[in-house]
């Protein structure tokens, strides 16, 4: 198959034209030639959106395996997935789980444990939301008595949502719709007559009311008609709604304003009810300030000025809320403790006590409450979990939960004495555990549910885990990266091995081992390796992980990603023309800043709704709350920070070789718009399309339709776009197809 491809004439507009402060004052002029593809909506962005998918399914249809690999992956991918378990004061269960090609996962009820899962029932099927299995579930919580349900509905992908209330006995709806929310943590008051949400200031504009300006879907949701969005959001603002009222009588309870200019409140009610516990971040930083809403008559003390009480009013460190004793409030904190520890705050004194202390060599993740007095706690060693259970009042670890190395979440509620465990890692689906406590505290655990994985024999597979030295920007002091290996037990180290690396790097979040079935078929059908590298900028160590790889040290990050592929190719894992990087969102970032920087160490890059454009994503949506992450370009000496890395402007000007370059993007992403994947992808076929040309490299831009960021996209959807991202890794790469 030719590589040779005629790429679009595109308009280039120089009069467009910015100007940006650098840290010695001086000042430079940006052309930002392809500015109008930041309206989505226009004629020409249309256009140009048809004009790449055009040639990227052309490209893509034309590999002489991607067929086979889309219908193995689509009968692979045709086994049941199961979420944990819970249990709501109604004493009956709840999970979600998919048959295996159902669009939207199946929010399901189960009687008794006494039960199998086929006598369960539908409670909420988001397949018969839309007739394309484009809408989905965002979010749900059911009231304190479990007789009421909220929960939060996505058009299309999008990151807004409307609200809706269920009897769960009668299954009938309540006439309550709360639309235009967003990144909405749905909290009950204990009384169970309203809840709090999320939205932002402006997002009733131009709605004349609850339920003009809505559609209809086949069963009846009602989801508020918009274009895609791609301009800057408001203030957060924080409502109570009861119910049994319009909207328009919500309460707003927190505004970020003025002094909390680009902050968010995330909220929670305390254990008794009598306080509403708010904790504020500044963008998406994790370090944050907790004030305390006393609701002495639950939802009837909701006043149109509320009186906060500022129990911690400096974002200096993280502070997680766990649960509640009375006066006692239960935190999971780096305060004192850069690999966390978990503490009390008297509400009334502010006396802190410590409750867990931190563990020197492990992070604490996660604790929850079980069974009145006991806490769940999870570990994070190496990228791995690890679970305790341990004395409430005393802090002392009772037992350990005998476990499989692999990813671990949990379920549990102070009211009961169940525990749930879902495992899941690179050779296992999804394990789901029970353990009663009210047995015993060593109870064993009993398996609930396990998925069996045919088609592909894991036993021929193993994990391996190394770590690899990386000087990053100081040699002087070198780290070790975690990454994970996957790949065939008789894999040869012959540096002839196809080998895809995946990677995040941001945010504080760690990527650990997860179930890919794309991956596992991908190393059957082409004997390659699929690797995780755990970089910094990620939550892998804690925050001391995550500030080493954010602002002015973002370039470790990339440092990172690089000595991990060096140190395979110097241990003839693989060579760089045998190599493809790849990930979404941030990791988009990360995979393209590191083609530009190191473009003879790949041959293909895969970017997935990708952070491209570092001089101006903070002017789109919620890109301003990424500032904290990466600095703010309008500030000189953050400037300096993405001047350096910003993707759409560091593409190499006449380089001696690049790698090729799947772009992935929906046209309805409005967390990371795409206008990020469009003006990336029509500056480097304007820039390298002669040059990719006679390397025999594509550079393709796949723009999928009523898609957002990832969340809530359809079962085929996500088929397809797994099958062209592995078609054209192993294409690129020269792979052999094996059956």
């Amino acid at each position: 198959m030719s590589s040779t491809i005629t790429y679009p004439s595109v308009r280039r507009d120089s009069t467009v034209l910015d100007t940006y402060t650098e840290k010695s004052s001086s000042t430079i002029t940006i052309n930002d030639a392809y500015r109008w593809l930041e309206d989505p909506d226009s004629k020409e962005t249309i256009e140009f959106v048809s004009q790449q998918n055009v040639i990227s399914e052309d490209y893509l249809n034309r590999i002489p395996y991607r067929t086979k690999f889309f219908e193995h992956l689509k009968e692979l991918f045709n086994i049941p997935k199961f979420s944990c378990p819970s249990k709501q004061p109604n004493g009956k269960y709840y999970y979600f789980m998919n048959t295996g090609l159902q669009n939207q996962d199946i929010f399901y009820e189960l009687d008794s444990l006494k039960k199998s899962t086929d006598e369960s029932q539908i409670l909420l099927d988001p397949n018969t939301f839309s007739k394309d299995g484009t809408v989905s579930i965002q979010s749900l919580n059911f009231s304190y008595d479990g007789k009421t349900l909220c929960y939060s509905v996505s058009d299309a992908g999008s990151d807004w949502s409307t609200i809706y209330f269920m009897d769960v006995a009668s299954r009938k709806k309540l006439d309550d719709v709360i639309i235009r929310t967003r990144s909405s943590s749905l909290r009950w008051t204990t009384d169970n007559r309203g809840i709090f949400y999320a939205t932002y200031a402006g997002a009733l504009d131009n709605i004349t009311s609850d339920n003009d300006s809505s559609t209809s879907t086949n069963n009846g949701e009602k989801n508020v008609e918009t274009g895609i969005e791609v301009t800057r959001t408001g203030a957060q603002e924080i409502y109570f709604h009861r119910i049994g009222t319009p909207r328009s009588s919500d309460i707003c309870i927190a505004r970020c304003v003025d002094d909390l200019n680009e902050h968010s409140f995330s909220v929670e009610t305390s254990d008794d009810g009598q306080y509403l516990i708010a904790n504020i971040h500044k963008g998406t930083l994790w370090e944050s300030k907790i004030w305390i809403l006393p609701l002495l008559n639950l939802s009837d003390s909701i006043v149109e000025q509320p009186n906060w009480l500022k129990l911690i009013d400096n974002m200096d460190f993280v502070y997680d809320f766990v649960t509640s004793q009375g006066d006692l409030l239960y935190f999971r904190t780096n305060a004192q403790a850069q690999n966390f520890r978990l503490i009390s705050i008297n509400i009334k004194s502010k006396e802190i006590k410590e409750i867990i202390n931190e563990d020197k060599d492990n992070i604490l993740e996660d604790v929850t409450r079980v069974y009145e007095k006991y806490f769940v706690v999870r570990y994070l060693s190496h990228v791995k979990s690890i679970l305790y259970l341990y004395d409430m009042e005393s802090g002392k670890q009772l037992r350990k939960f005998d476990l499989p190395i692999g990813t671990i979440s949990v379920w549990g509620d102070q009211h009961e004495s169940e525990i749930f465990i879902r495992l899941e890692s690179f050779l296992s689906p999804t394990i789901i555990y029970i353990c009663n406590l009210a047995d015993s505290l060593d109870a064993s655990l009993t398996l609930f549910k396990q998925i069996e994985f045919q088609g592909i024999d894991l036993t021929e597979l193993i994990t391996e885990q190394v770590f690899v030295d990386s000087n990053g920007l100081d040699p002087s002091n070198p780290v070790k990266v975690p990454m994970f290996l996957v790949h065939r037990k008789n894999l040869q180290k012959n540096s002839e091995n196809s080998t895809r690396i995946y990677v995040y790097g941001g945010f504080s979040i760690a990527m650990k081992p997860f179930f890919s079935i794309g991956a596992l078929l991908w190393i059957y059908h082409f004997h390659g390796i699929f690797a995780v590298a755990n970089v910094r900028g990620g939550g892998e160590y804690g925050e001391v992980w995550h500030k080493d790889g954010y602002k002015s040290k973002k370039l470790n990050t990339f440092y990172d990603l690089n000595a991990c592929t060096e140190w395979l190719i110097s241990e003839k894992y693989t060579q760089p023309n045998k190599v493809s990087i790849g990930g979404g969102s941030n990791g988009g970032l990360t995979v393209a800043a590191c083609a530009n920087m190191r473009p003879d160490l790949f041959a293909n890059v895969i970017i997935e709704a990708g952070v491209l454009d570092l001089y101006r994503y903070h002017k789109f949506t919620i890109g301003y709350y990424w500032c904290g992450e990466y600095g703010n370009p309008d500030i000189s000496e953050e400037f300096e920070w993405v001047k350096s890395i910003s993707p759409l402007h560091n593409i190499p000007k006449d380089p001696k070789t690049y790698p090729a370059i799947l772009i992935l993007t929906g046209d309805h992403d409005d967390r990371v718009v795409p206008a990020h994947s469009l003006k990336y992808a029509a500056q480097l076929q304007h820039q390298l399309g002669e040059t990719m040309n006679r390397l025999g490299r594509p550079l393709l831009v796949r723009i999928d339709v009523r898609a957002g960021h990832g969340a809530g996209k359809p079962t085929i959807k996500r088929i397809e776009e797994v099958a062209d991202i592995y078609s054209f890794i192993s294409y690129s790469l020269g792979a052999q197809w094996h059956d």
